[in-house]
């Protein structure tokens, strides 16, 4: 009976990851809450920008193991920013009584991740795998920043004229 019993208990190794993997899920509860479905989201879109950010570099032989590191950082920054706007969401829960920067911020950054697994298949060859629609949509962003970049660069340049002038 007890080595019925041992045999389904896990050994070593898979106790120490067992363990870590207990750890871990703990700390993300307690710091995401339950919000279940938009973590696993934003987790996979995270991976899929890792991945195809990696294959880009491969492919386009530009690897260097310090923009990893970096991305890697920044990746890790993500979900720092959303235990916060959790943290955020806890502390308004009594004044305002809805939870949603949190899910906010998990959204805005799954957009982002969207938009860098797009420009990570153009980088690496492999546009021709994504929709049109989705490249319009990318592109039409871009337009759009690109053009408040400049009007506000404009309205800067106005202002320094100005103050010289004034001089």
């Amino acid at each position: 009976m007890i080595n019925a019993v041992s045999n389904l208990l896990p050994h070593s190794a898979d106790r120490v990851m067992m363990a870590l993997g207990g750890t871990v899920g703990a700390m993300f509860s307690f710091a995401f809450g339950d919000i279940g479905p938009l973590i696993v989201w934003l987790a996979s879109f995270v991976v899929l920008d890792y991945v195809t950010g990696i294959l880009s570099a491969v492919r386009n032989r530009q690897w260097k193991s310090r923009e990893l590191f970096y991305g890697t950082i920044r990746k890790i920054i993500i979900f720092v920013m959303v235990a916060l706007a959790h943290g955020l969401d806890v502390a308004l829960h009594d004044l305002i009584h809805v939870d949603f920067v949190q899910s906010i911020i998990i959204v805005a950054y799954i957009a982002g991740e969207f938009g860098s697994i797009i420009e990570n298949l153009e980088k690496a060859g492999l546009g021709h795998v994504v929709p049109p629609v989705f490249k319009h949509i990318l592109d039409g962003v871009n337009l759009y920043l690109d053009r408040q970049v400049d009007k506000h660069l404009a309205m800067e340049a106005k202002r320094e004229n100005e103050k010289h002038r004034n001089l």
